[in-house]
């Protein structure tokens, strides 16, 4: 996909999504409210852009597959790549979530006509972190907005709205691309060799904007054995990413660029870290059983290890507050360090939450390997001899109740269950303990 891509065309695996809106648009049938659903890294942003930069293109193109596309190199398309279109609006989380004062902000903005394209439109990245408030004012808004307004929603699923909102919502489904064709993009079209590949889709849980990523640095991969050293390395490397982060923060030379590098931890990842936690996952599915102290261990260091990262990434902004203080009345800095407080804060979570996700795909691999599936569904393709141990020694049933435990703890964990809990419970049972 090409750097700040506005263009269909240049979309990678979302063909009939493509397809759909493209026709939509070629057939005057545009919607004023569209949900775009699909898993994290999809692609959902980047079609977006694409569908806003078709809307406001000067000179609209046809393509082999496609009804219309955008120019990609009017001027227009050129401000959207850029992020610089006045009629072309961005609504993130303040913090971790989308406020009220955001949507009204927006409502204030959306009965304007514009100023030099033919439409108004606003994306909302994530729609999911509305909360009641800014939900309900936001379904006002749609119900009475200019016709001249597109709204393009971006969520994981549709669950996650008020039933009012999609009922007023045209909604646009993107596929997740299956490892086969993760691996397929990576080899054919940014070059990569097959291990490669395997490795970088592996390393993305199988998101394909976060394997191109790591595409462009592919990191060698973790072969130590033993849970024994692939736990302390695991914490190390949350300690390194921690460090890692806190110098990008230190770069922020303003209060607005401090809250968009606040949320950077959670959009890009941290290759290294990456590493650790798949090798510390691998090598806890392999172990046969575990000393009775370790899960309890683990968890407490755990706790403090991603409360401590957590708060170093928060102590890394102190230069630039103390500055702002001298500039801002207090009432503002107090929001600001609400806002670095929740959005920093939810890291540890995030944390948590991609653990477990990289635990439930070593044991999806092993339901599939164990059911006889073709292997270029695995995930982690480049451990095939590891999965076939976990598939012989565990058997579909216990595979099956493994992945339904790590589905459990996903939702005890969203629910704000402590996660020390969570952690120690599962390895437990994942482990076993020595007799």
């Amino acid at each position: 996909m090409a750097i700040n891509s506005v263009r269909f065309s240049d979309l990678l695996q979302q063909k009939t999504a493509s397809q759909h809106l493209s026709s939509s648009v070629a057939g005057g049938r545009i919607a004023q409210t569209y949900l775009f659903t699909g898993s994290e890294s999809c692609g959902r942003l980047p079609a977006a852009r694409a569908f806003a930069a078709l809307l406001q293109c000067e000179s609209p193109i046809s393509g082999e597959d496609l009804a219309l596309d955008a120019c990609g190199s009017c001027d227009s398309c050129r401000r959207i790549a850029h992020g610089s279109h006045p009629d072309v609006s961005m609504i993130t989380p303040n913090g971790r979530e989308i406020r009220i004062d955001q949507v009204r902000a927006l409502q204030e903005t959306a009965v304007l006509k514009p100023s030099s394209g033919r439409w108004l439109i606003f994306i909302l990245d994530p729609a999911d972190r509305l909360n009641q408030s800014s939900a309900n004012s936001l379904l006002k808004i749609l119900e009475e907005a200019p016709s001249h307004v597109v709204f393009i929603l971006l969520a994981r699923e549709t669950g996650a709205l008020l039933p009012t909102v999609l009922s007023r919502s045209e909604i646009v489904r993107f596929a997740s691309p299956s490892p086969a064709e993760i691996r397929d993009v990576l080899v054919e079209q940014r070059g990569l060799t097959h291990e490669a590949a395997a490795r970088c889709c592996s390393l993305s849980e199988g998101r394909l904007g976060q394997a191109l990523l790591l595409a462009q640095s592919v990191e060698p991969e973790l072969s130590r054995p033993g849970l024994k050293y692939a736990h302390a390395e695991f914490l190390i490397e949350l300690e390194a990413a921690s460090r890692h982060w806190q110098e990008v923060f230190a770069a922020a030379r303003s209060m607005d660029e401090a809250l968009r590098l606040a949320a950077r931890p959670f959009h890009e990842a941290y290759a290294p870290l990456l590493l650790g936690r798949k090798e510390f996952c691998r090598s806890l599915v392999m172990t046969a059983s575990l000393p009775a102290a370790f899960p309890i261990l683990f968890a407490d260091m755990l706790i403090e290890n991603l409360d401590n990262a957590a708060r170093e990434m928060q102590k890394s902004f102190a230069p630039m507050l103390a500055e702002a203080k001298k500039a801002y009345p207090a009432a503002v800095i107090k929001e600001f360090e609400g806002v670095l407080d929740s959005l920093l804060g939810g890291w540890p979570g995030l944390q948590f939450e991609e653990l477990l996700l990289c635990l439930l795909n070593w044991y999806s691999d092993a339901l599939k390997a164990a059911a006889g599936a073709d292997e270029t569904l695995l995930l982690n393709l480049g451990r095939k001899e590891d999965i076939i141990t976990i598939a012989e020694v565990d058997g579909v049933a216990l595979l099956r109740a493994r992945i339904e435990l790590l589905e459990n703890s996903v939702g005890l964990l969203r629910r704000h269950v402590q996660p020390v809990l969570i952690v120690e419970n599962l390895i437990t049972q994942i482990g076993g303990l020595e007799p």
